[in-house]
């Protein structure tokens, strides 16, 4: 517990923090909201499933060019021109998807509004890696980083389901517009933010090509986002044929209170392990679980507790790939290298939204967590290939961390 204590009593990071969780609400919104919305509009699980996934890869295209953008630009502008946009797209997109001919233009502007979601999480996330000194201290702001990130992908649902029972699911798709613009604005008016000079990271000719640990990582990430796809889409099925449209964004969070729950959990001691390793074992953990999910789908009652478990899983996962960066990736280049990572999850997950939607329309859902479990089963078969990779730090990455230590 002391490790969060380090970093709440850090100065001018609590803020920013508040602005980052009201920022990754909309992320836990608006895949779910953007589904619902066009499979109202369109009556096809499968066009819902291509709106989200829409929006993951403009989410995913999004976050890589605003990675780059705040290395040499820094974070308050950029921050707060997206934030803006996003707003903007979401308006525009349920005000004119009803009257478009074009059954494609929500699809589309699903992608514009995706681009334009704010990096406000991985802003912090290099801020807690410039403002927060001592190693253990370091991985518990990322554990509390990824917390309160998954306490907000579990009240987005929940909100989500809210709106849909009193609005319906265009007003969700606009609260979550207009809550990334807020969010971005208020953490790009912060001191934290104001103050953070690119120039002190951003060295030159230091970049995150050439990197096999981090392409590894990267890999891993891609899968896992497809695996957490496939479940995204698996879930409202899972829902509209068992129970209500409703119950699909509660599921949706008890998946993201697992991972709070293991989260906390994971950053309050002192591991051992190597981050590689930790990564490999929750990988283990989440097929297991995974598998689960596929045996208790046939009813919401048993789908509830297998999904906490699907999340207890994730969690740690999250975690420990964050945690690799500080061995695997330049802190010059640490912005890009962690919305590359998202970006690379992002990716994995639109793939697995289509993949999803095609999958449960024609086998079902339950067919669809079965093909999550069998995927990263796959995935933990490569990571343990590759594991000595991801422990080997290139020698820019090991002279930079020894600057960094000495300063």
């Amino acid at each position: 517990m002391q490790g969060y204590l380090n970093v709440l009593r850090t100065s001018g990071l609590r803020v920013p923090l508040l602005a980052t969780v009201l920022g990754a609400l909309p992320i836990g919104m608006l895949g779910l909201a953007l589904l619902l919305y066009v499979h109202r509009l369109t009556g096809s699980l499968a066009a819902g499933g291509l709106a989200a996934a829409a929006f993951g890869l403009g989410n995913a295209a999004g976050m890589a060019v605003q990675g780059r953008l705040i290395d040499r630009y820094g974070q308050a502008r950029i921050l707060a021109l997206v934030g803006t946009a996003c707003a903007t797209w979401g308006v525009l997109l349920v005000a004119a998807a009803p009257t478009v001919p074009w059954q494609g233009f929500a699809v589309a502007a699903s992608a514009g509004m995706g681009s334009c979601v704010p990096a406000t999480t991985g802003s912090m996330r290099v801020l807690l890696a410039e403002s927060v000194r001592g190693t253990e201290s370091r991985t518990a702001g990322y554990a509390l980083l990824a917390v309160l990130f998954q306490l907000a992908l579990l009240t987005g649902p929940l909100v989500t389901s809210l709106l849909l029972v009193l609005a319906g699911p265009g007003a969700a798709v606009v609260t979550g517009g207009l809550l990334s613009g807020g969010a971005a604005l208020l953490f790009s008016t912060t001191r934290a933010s104001r103050k953070w000079s690119p120039a002190r990271t951003a060295a030159r000719g230091c970049g995150v090509r050439g990197k096999r640990g981090l392409a590894v990582l990267l890999l891993l990430a891609a899968g896992s986002g497809l695996s957490a796809g496939i479940v995204l889409v698996a879930v409202p099925a899972a829902a509209l044929a068992l129970g209500t449209a409703a119950d699909s964004g509660v599921l949706i969070a008890t998946v993201s209170a697992g991972e709070i729950v293991a989260g906390l959990a994971f950053g309050a001691r002192r591991w051992r392990w190597s981050a590689a390793r930790l990564l490999l074992v929750a990988l283990a953990g989440s097929a297991v679980t995974a598998g689960l999910a596929a045996w208790a789908a046939s009813s919401l009652v048993l789908l509830f507790p297998a999904l906490f478990l699907v999340g207890v899983c994730g969690g740690p996962s999250a975690i420990a790939s964050s945690a690799l960066l500080d061995t695997l990736a330049p802190r010059s280049a640490l912005t890009r290298s962690y919305t590359l990572l998202v970006s690379a999850w992002l990716v994995g997950g639109a793939l697995g939204n289509a993949v999803g939607g095609a999958v449960t329309e024609s086998l079902g859902h339950r067919q669809a967590f079965a093909l999550s479990a069998c995927w990263i089963a796959v995935l933990l078969g490569t990571g343990a290939m590759f594991r000595r990779t991801l422990e080997t730090a290139p020698e820019v990455v090991e002279s930079e961390k020894r600057s960094w230590e000495a300063g």
